[in-house]
């Protein structure tokens, strides 16, 4: 089967990827089985789409292209190029070109770049410089945020069932903005985590829902730009599912986040500011959780 034909021509596949996914033809093995079959699969859509900042510039992203308004907008606020909704003057999807949006900010001249123009589904805040200076500026500042530990898991299991992309795939990561209540605001799905983030935190703003004094779940590792996302948009607590990396955690302890990671039934390990967590203890599950958990 040559590549020009492994994707599926049939009525469903246009459905299915304006849902994220693409439909293929592959060859599976199972257990024991002496040949392969041929059957169909779905794959979590990758594609390339381009942000344009008017006076500032284009970015193009490699990401799912679900929910791509609110990508935009979590995107140009993670980026520090809008503080509100009330910042974007204008945001629009090219009628031509689904996959180019453009969007107009108050006051471009603020804004200066801080990363390559071409953004992988899996780049990160990248350079020394760009690092340094989000320490410097990143606080959070509320304090208003307390959850019973029971909270930590519910999030991150209300989390696992709506990722209908993951559930079909396996190809991607999702992000929940939650309230001190557990009740999730906002969801989404990428392949990228990061996009999951500025999608999750981007339906917050077009919605005009406060993220402050809020939590975020994440299906993925907590790294140190999931941390300042969080903190741009005065998120008090990250729950993870999987590990955090060191500069994840000196980045919460400088901006006052509780940074929890091996989020589990019964689990979890609280990094930094273990004030909000009610009855927080110092139960380590982390062992017992590097066994059952990995993270590609």
């Amino acid at each position: 089967m040559t590549n020009e034909n492994r994707i599926i021509n049939n009525n469903n596949n246009e459905n299915t990827s304006a849902k994220g996914m693409q439909a293929v033809k592959i060859h599976r093995f199972s257990h024991g089985a002496l040949q392969a079959k041929e059957v169909d699969d779905l794959v979590a859509t990758e594609q390339a789409v381009s942000i344009v900042v008017d006076e500032v510039g284009t970015f193009t992203i490699l990401c799912t292209p679900t929910d791509i308004e609110a990508m935009a907008v979590g995107f140009v606020f993670a980026e520090g190029m809008i503080d509100t909704l009330d910042d974007v003057l204008d945001i629009s999807v090219s009628q031509r070109d689904p996959s180019v949006i453009g969007i107009k900010v108050q006051e471009p001249s603020r804004v200066v770049p801080g990363r390559n123009l071409i953004i992988a589904s899996s780049c990160g805040l990248c350079g020394s410089r760009n690092i340094a200076r989000t320490l410097d500026g990143m606080s959070v500042s509320s304090r208003s945020l307390r959850v019973p530990a029971r909270v930590l898991a519910e999030v991150l299991d209300y989390l696992e069932s709506v990722q209908d992309v993951f559930a079909k795939t396996g190809g991607t990561h999702a992000a929940g903005v939650f309230d001190a209540n557990g009740r999730t605001l906002s969801f989404a799905e990428d392949l990228g985590r990061h996009n999951a983030m500025d999608k999750a935190i981007g339906k917050c703003l077009l919605g005009r829902l406060l993220t402050e004094g809020c939590g975020i779940s994440l299906s993925g590792r907590a790294s140190f730009e999931m941390v300042s996302k969080a903190a741009q948009a005065q998120l008090e607590l990250v729950a993870s599912v999987s590990a955090p990396s060191s500069l994840a955690i000196e980045a919460a302890e400088r901006a006052g986040i509780t940074l929890c990671g091996f989020v589990r039934s019964g689990y979890a390990n609280v990094y930094t500011h273990p004030e909000r967590i009610e009855g927080c203890g110092s139960h380590d599950a982390t062992d017992d959780r590097r066994k059952e958990v990995r993270e590609s």
